[in-house]
């Protein structure tokens, strides 16, 4: 793994769709995915990231069905 191969938390961010305060509160809660941390900068592994995404992947309940 390279050093270019990381990916800035402002970038991860944009590809969320939320906001940089949003990703750094995650991380302070550790609710989010794994990080590394470099010098004042946060990176991201993108493996990193698809395994915390298919972490989050929730089954969908099957609705109850009424008698008729």
């Amino acid at each position: 793994m390279n050093l270019k191969d990381l990916i800035p938390e402002t970038e991860y961010a944009a590809a969320r769709g939320v906001s940089l305060r949003t990703v750094q509160r995650e991380r302070a809660q550790r609710i989010g995915p794994p990080y590394i941390p470099l010098g004042r900068k946060i990176f991201y592994r993108p493996d990193a990231i698809k395994e915390w995404l298919l972490a989050q992947e929730q089954a969908q309940p099957r609705a109850k069905r009424g008698r008729a």
